[in-house]
């Protein structure tokens, strides 16, 4: 019998009873929380939103420990292929439908709609003044991502030979073996090979699917969506301005409703 976790005991007796929804990380907490209170109100009534403190614990929390909770897991840190074999282990496991939390706070129009008149006014009531310095940034993000997902595939690949870790190897012939085969999967060619794949595929999108799935939200939240909204209306960094938005009801997109129900289902 698989013992639970002592970070997993501390969630069951915070939450009293209640069903769990296992989130990553405290952002996602709140963040989930805030758009299932515009779209749900009352939900907290059901259920409790707890973070995990990491994607395999959300994971293991679901798949062998409480399969009666719900959890959700986002992109960032696995690739693709990773999370569709994660998914396929519960129907109670579901993804984030962007790359992060972070990435509903990224469309240039969903951050407009949420501006309060008086700061859209002071830009003239154009949306263009905040959209287009977000997407003349859009072109180095996606390569960004691009490179972030050789990254994440090589990092499941290409880590330390797990042959010389498991098990004593001492035939020299057979060590060098192994070495060289490591060392092909981190040659420069090879990573630009694939780089230059994952670039092309991305290419093929259009730039809401881009800014959505492929580019790194919390990175591109951070370093371009944060240092536009301070320059135009002069906020306070990262944290002001997810309050501001969440203050102005930047709702739930389409996507992100259609995963706020599948939660609500499961729970009810």
């Amino acid at each position: 019998m698989t013992q639970t976790p002592l970070w997993l005991r501390d969630i069951e007796s915070r939450s009293a009873g209640k069903q769990v929804l296992l989130v990553e990380g405290s952002k996602d907490v709140t963040l989930l929380g805030y758009f299932l209170t515009y779209h749900a109100p009352g939900w907290e009534l059901r259920f409790v939103i707890e973070p995990a403190g990491g994607k395999q614990h959300v994971v293991s929390g679901v798949c062998v420990h409480r399969q009666d909770w719900i959890g959700v897991i986002d992109l960032d840190e696995w690739n693709p292929d990773d999370l569709e074999r994660a998914l396929a282990r519960s129907p109670r496991l579901l993804r984030l439908p962007r790359f992060c939390i972070e990435s509903y706070f990224c469309h240039p129009t969903e951050i407009w709609a949420a501006l309060p008149s008086t700061q859209r006014t002071r830009v003239g009531n154009d949306p263009q003044v905040l959209a287009k310095p977000i997407m003349e940034a859009l072109p180095d993000w996606v390569a960004h991502g691009a490179m972030w997902r050789v990254l994440r595939k090589l990092y499941h690949t290409a880590r330390l030979p797990a042959q010389l870790e498991r098990a004593p190897i001492t035939d020299e012939v057979q060590i060098r073996t192994i070495l060289q085969t490591w060392h092909d999967q981190l040659s420069p060619d090879l990573v630009l090979e694939q780089y230059h794949a994952e670039l092309d595929a991305a290419k093929n999108l259009t730039q809401d699917e881009q800014l959505i799935a492929y580019v790194h939200g919390k990175k591109f939240y951070n370093q371009v969506v944060v240092q536009i909204l301070d320059r135009l209306f002069g906020g306070k960094g990262a944290d002001d301005w997810l309050q501001r938005l969440r203050d102005g009801n930047l709702h739930p997109s389409q996507d992100l409703t259609i995963l706020l129900d599948q939660i609500l289902h499961l729970t009810s």
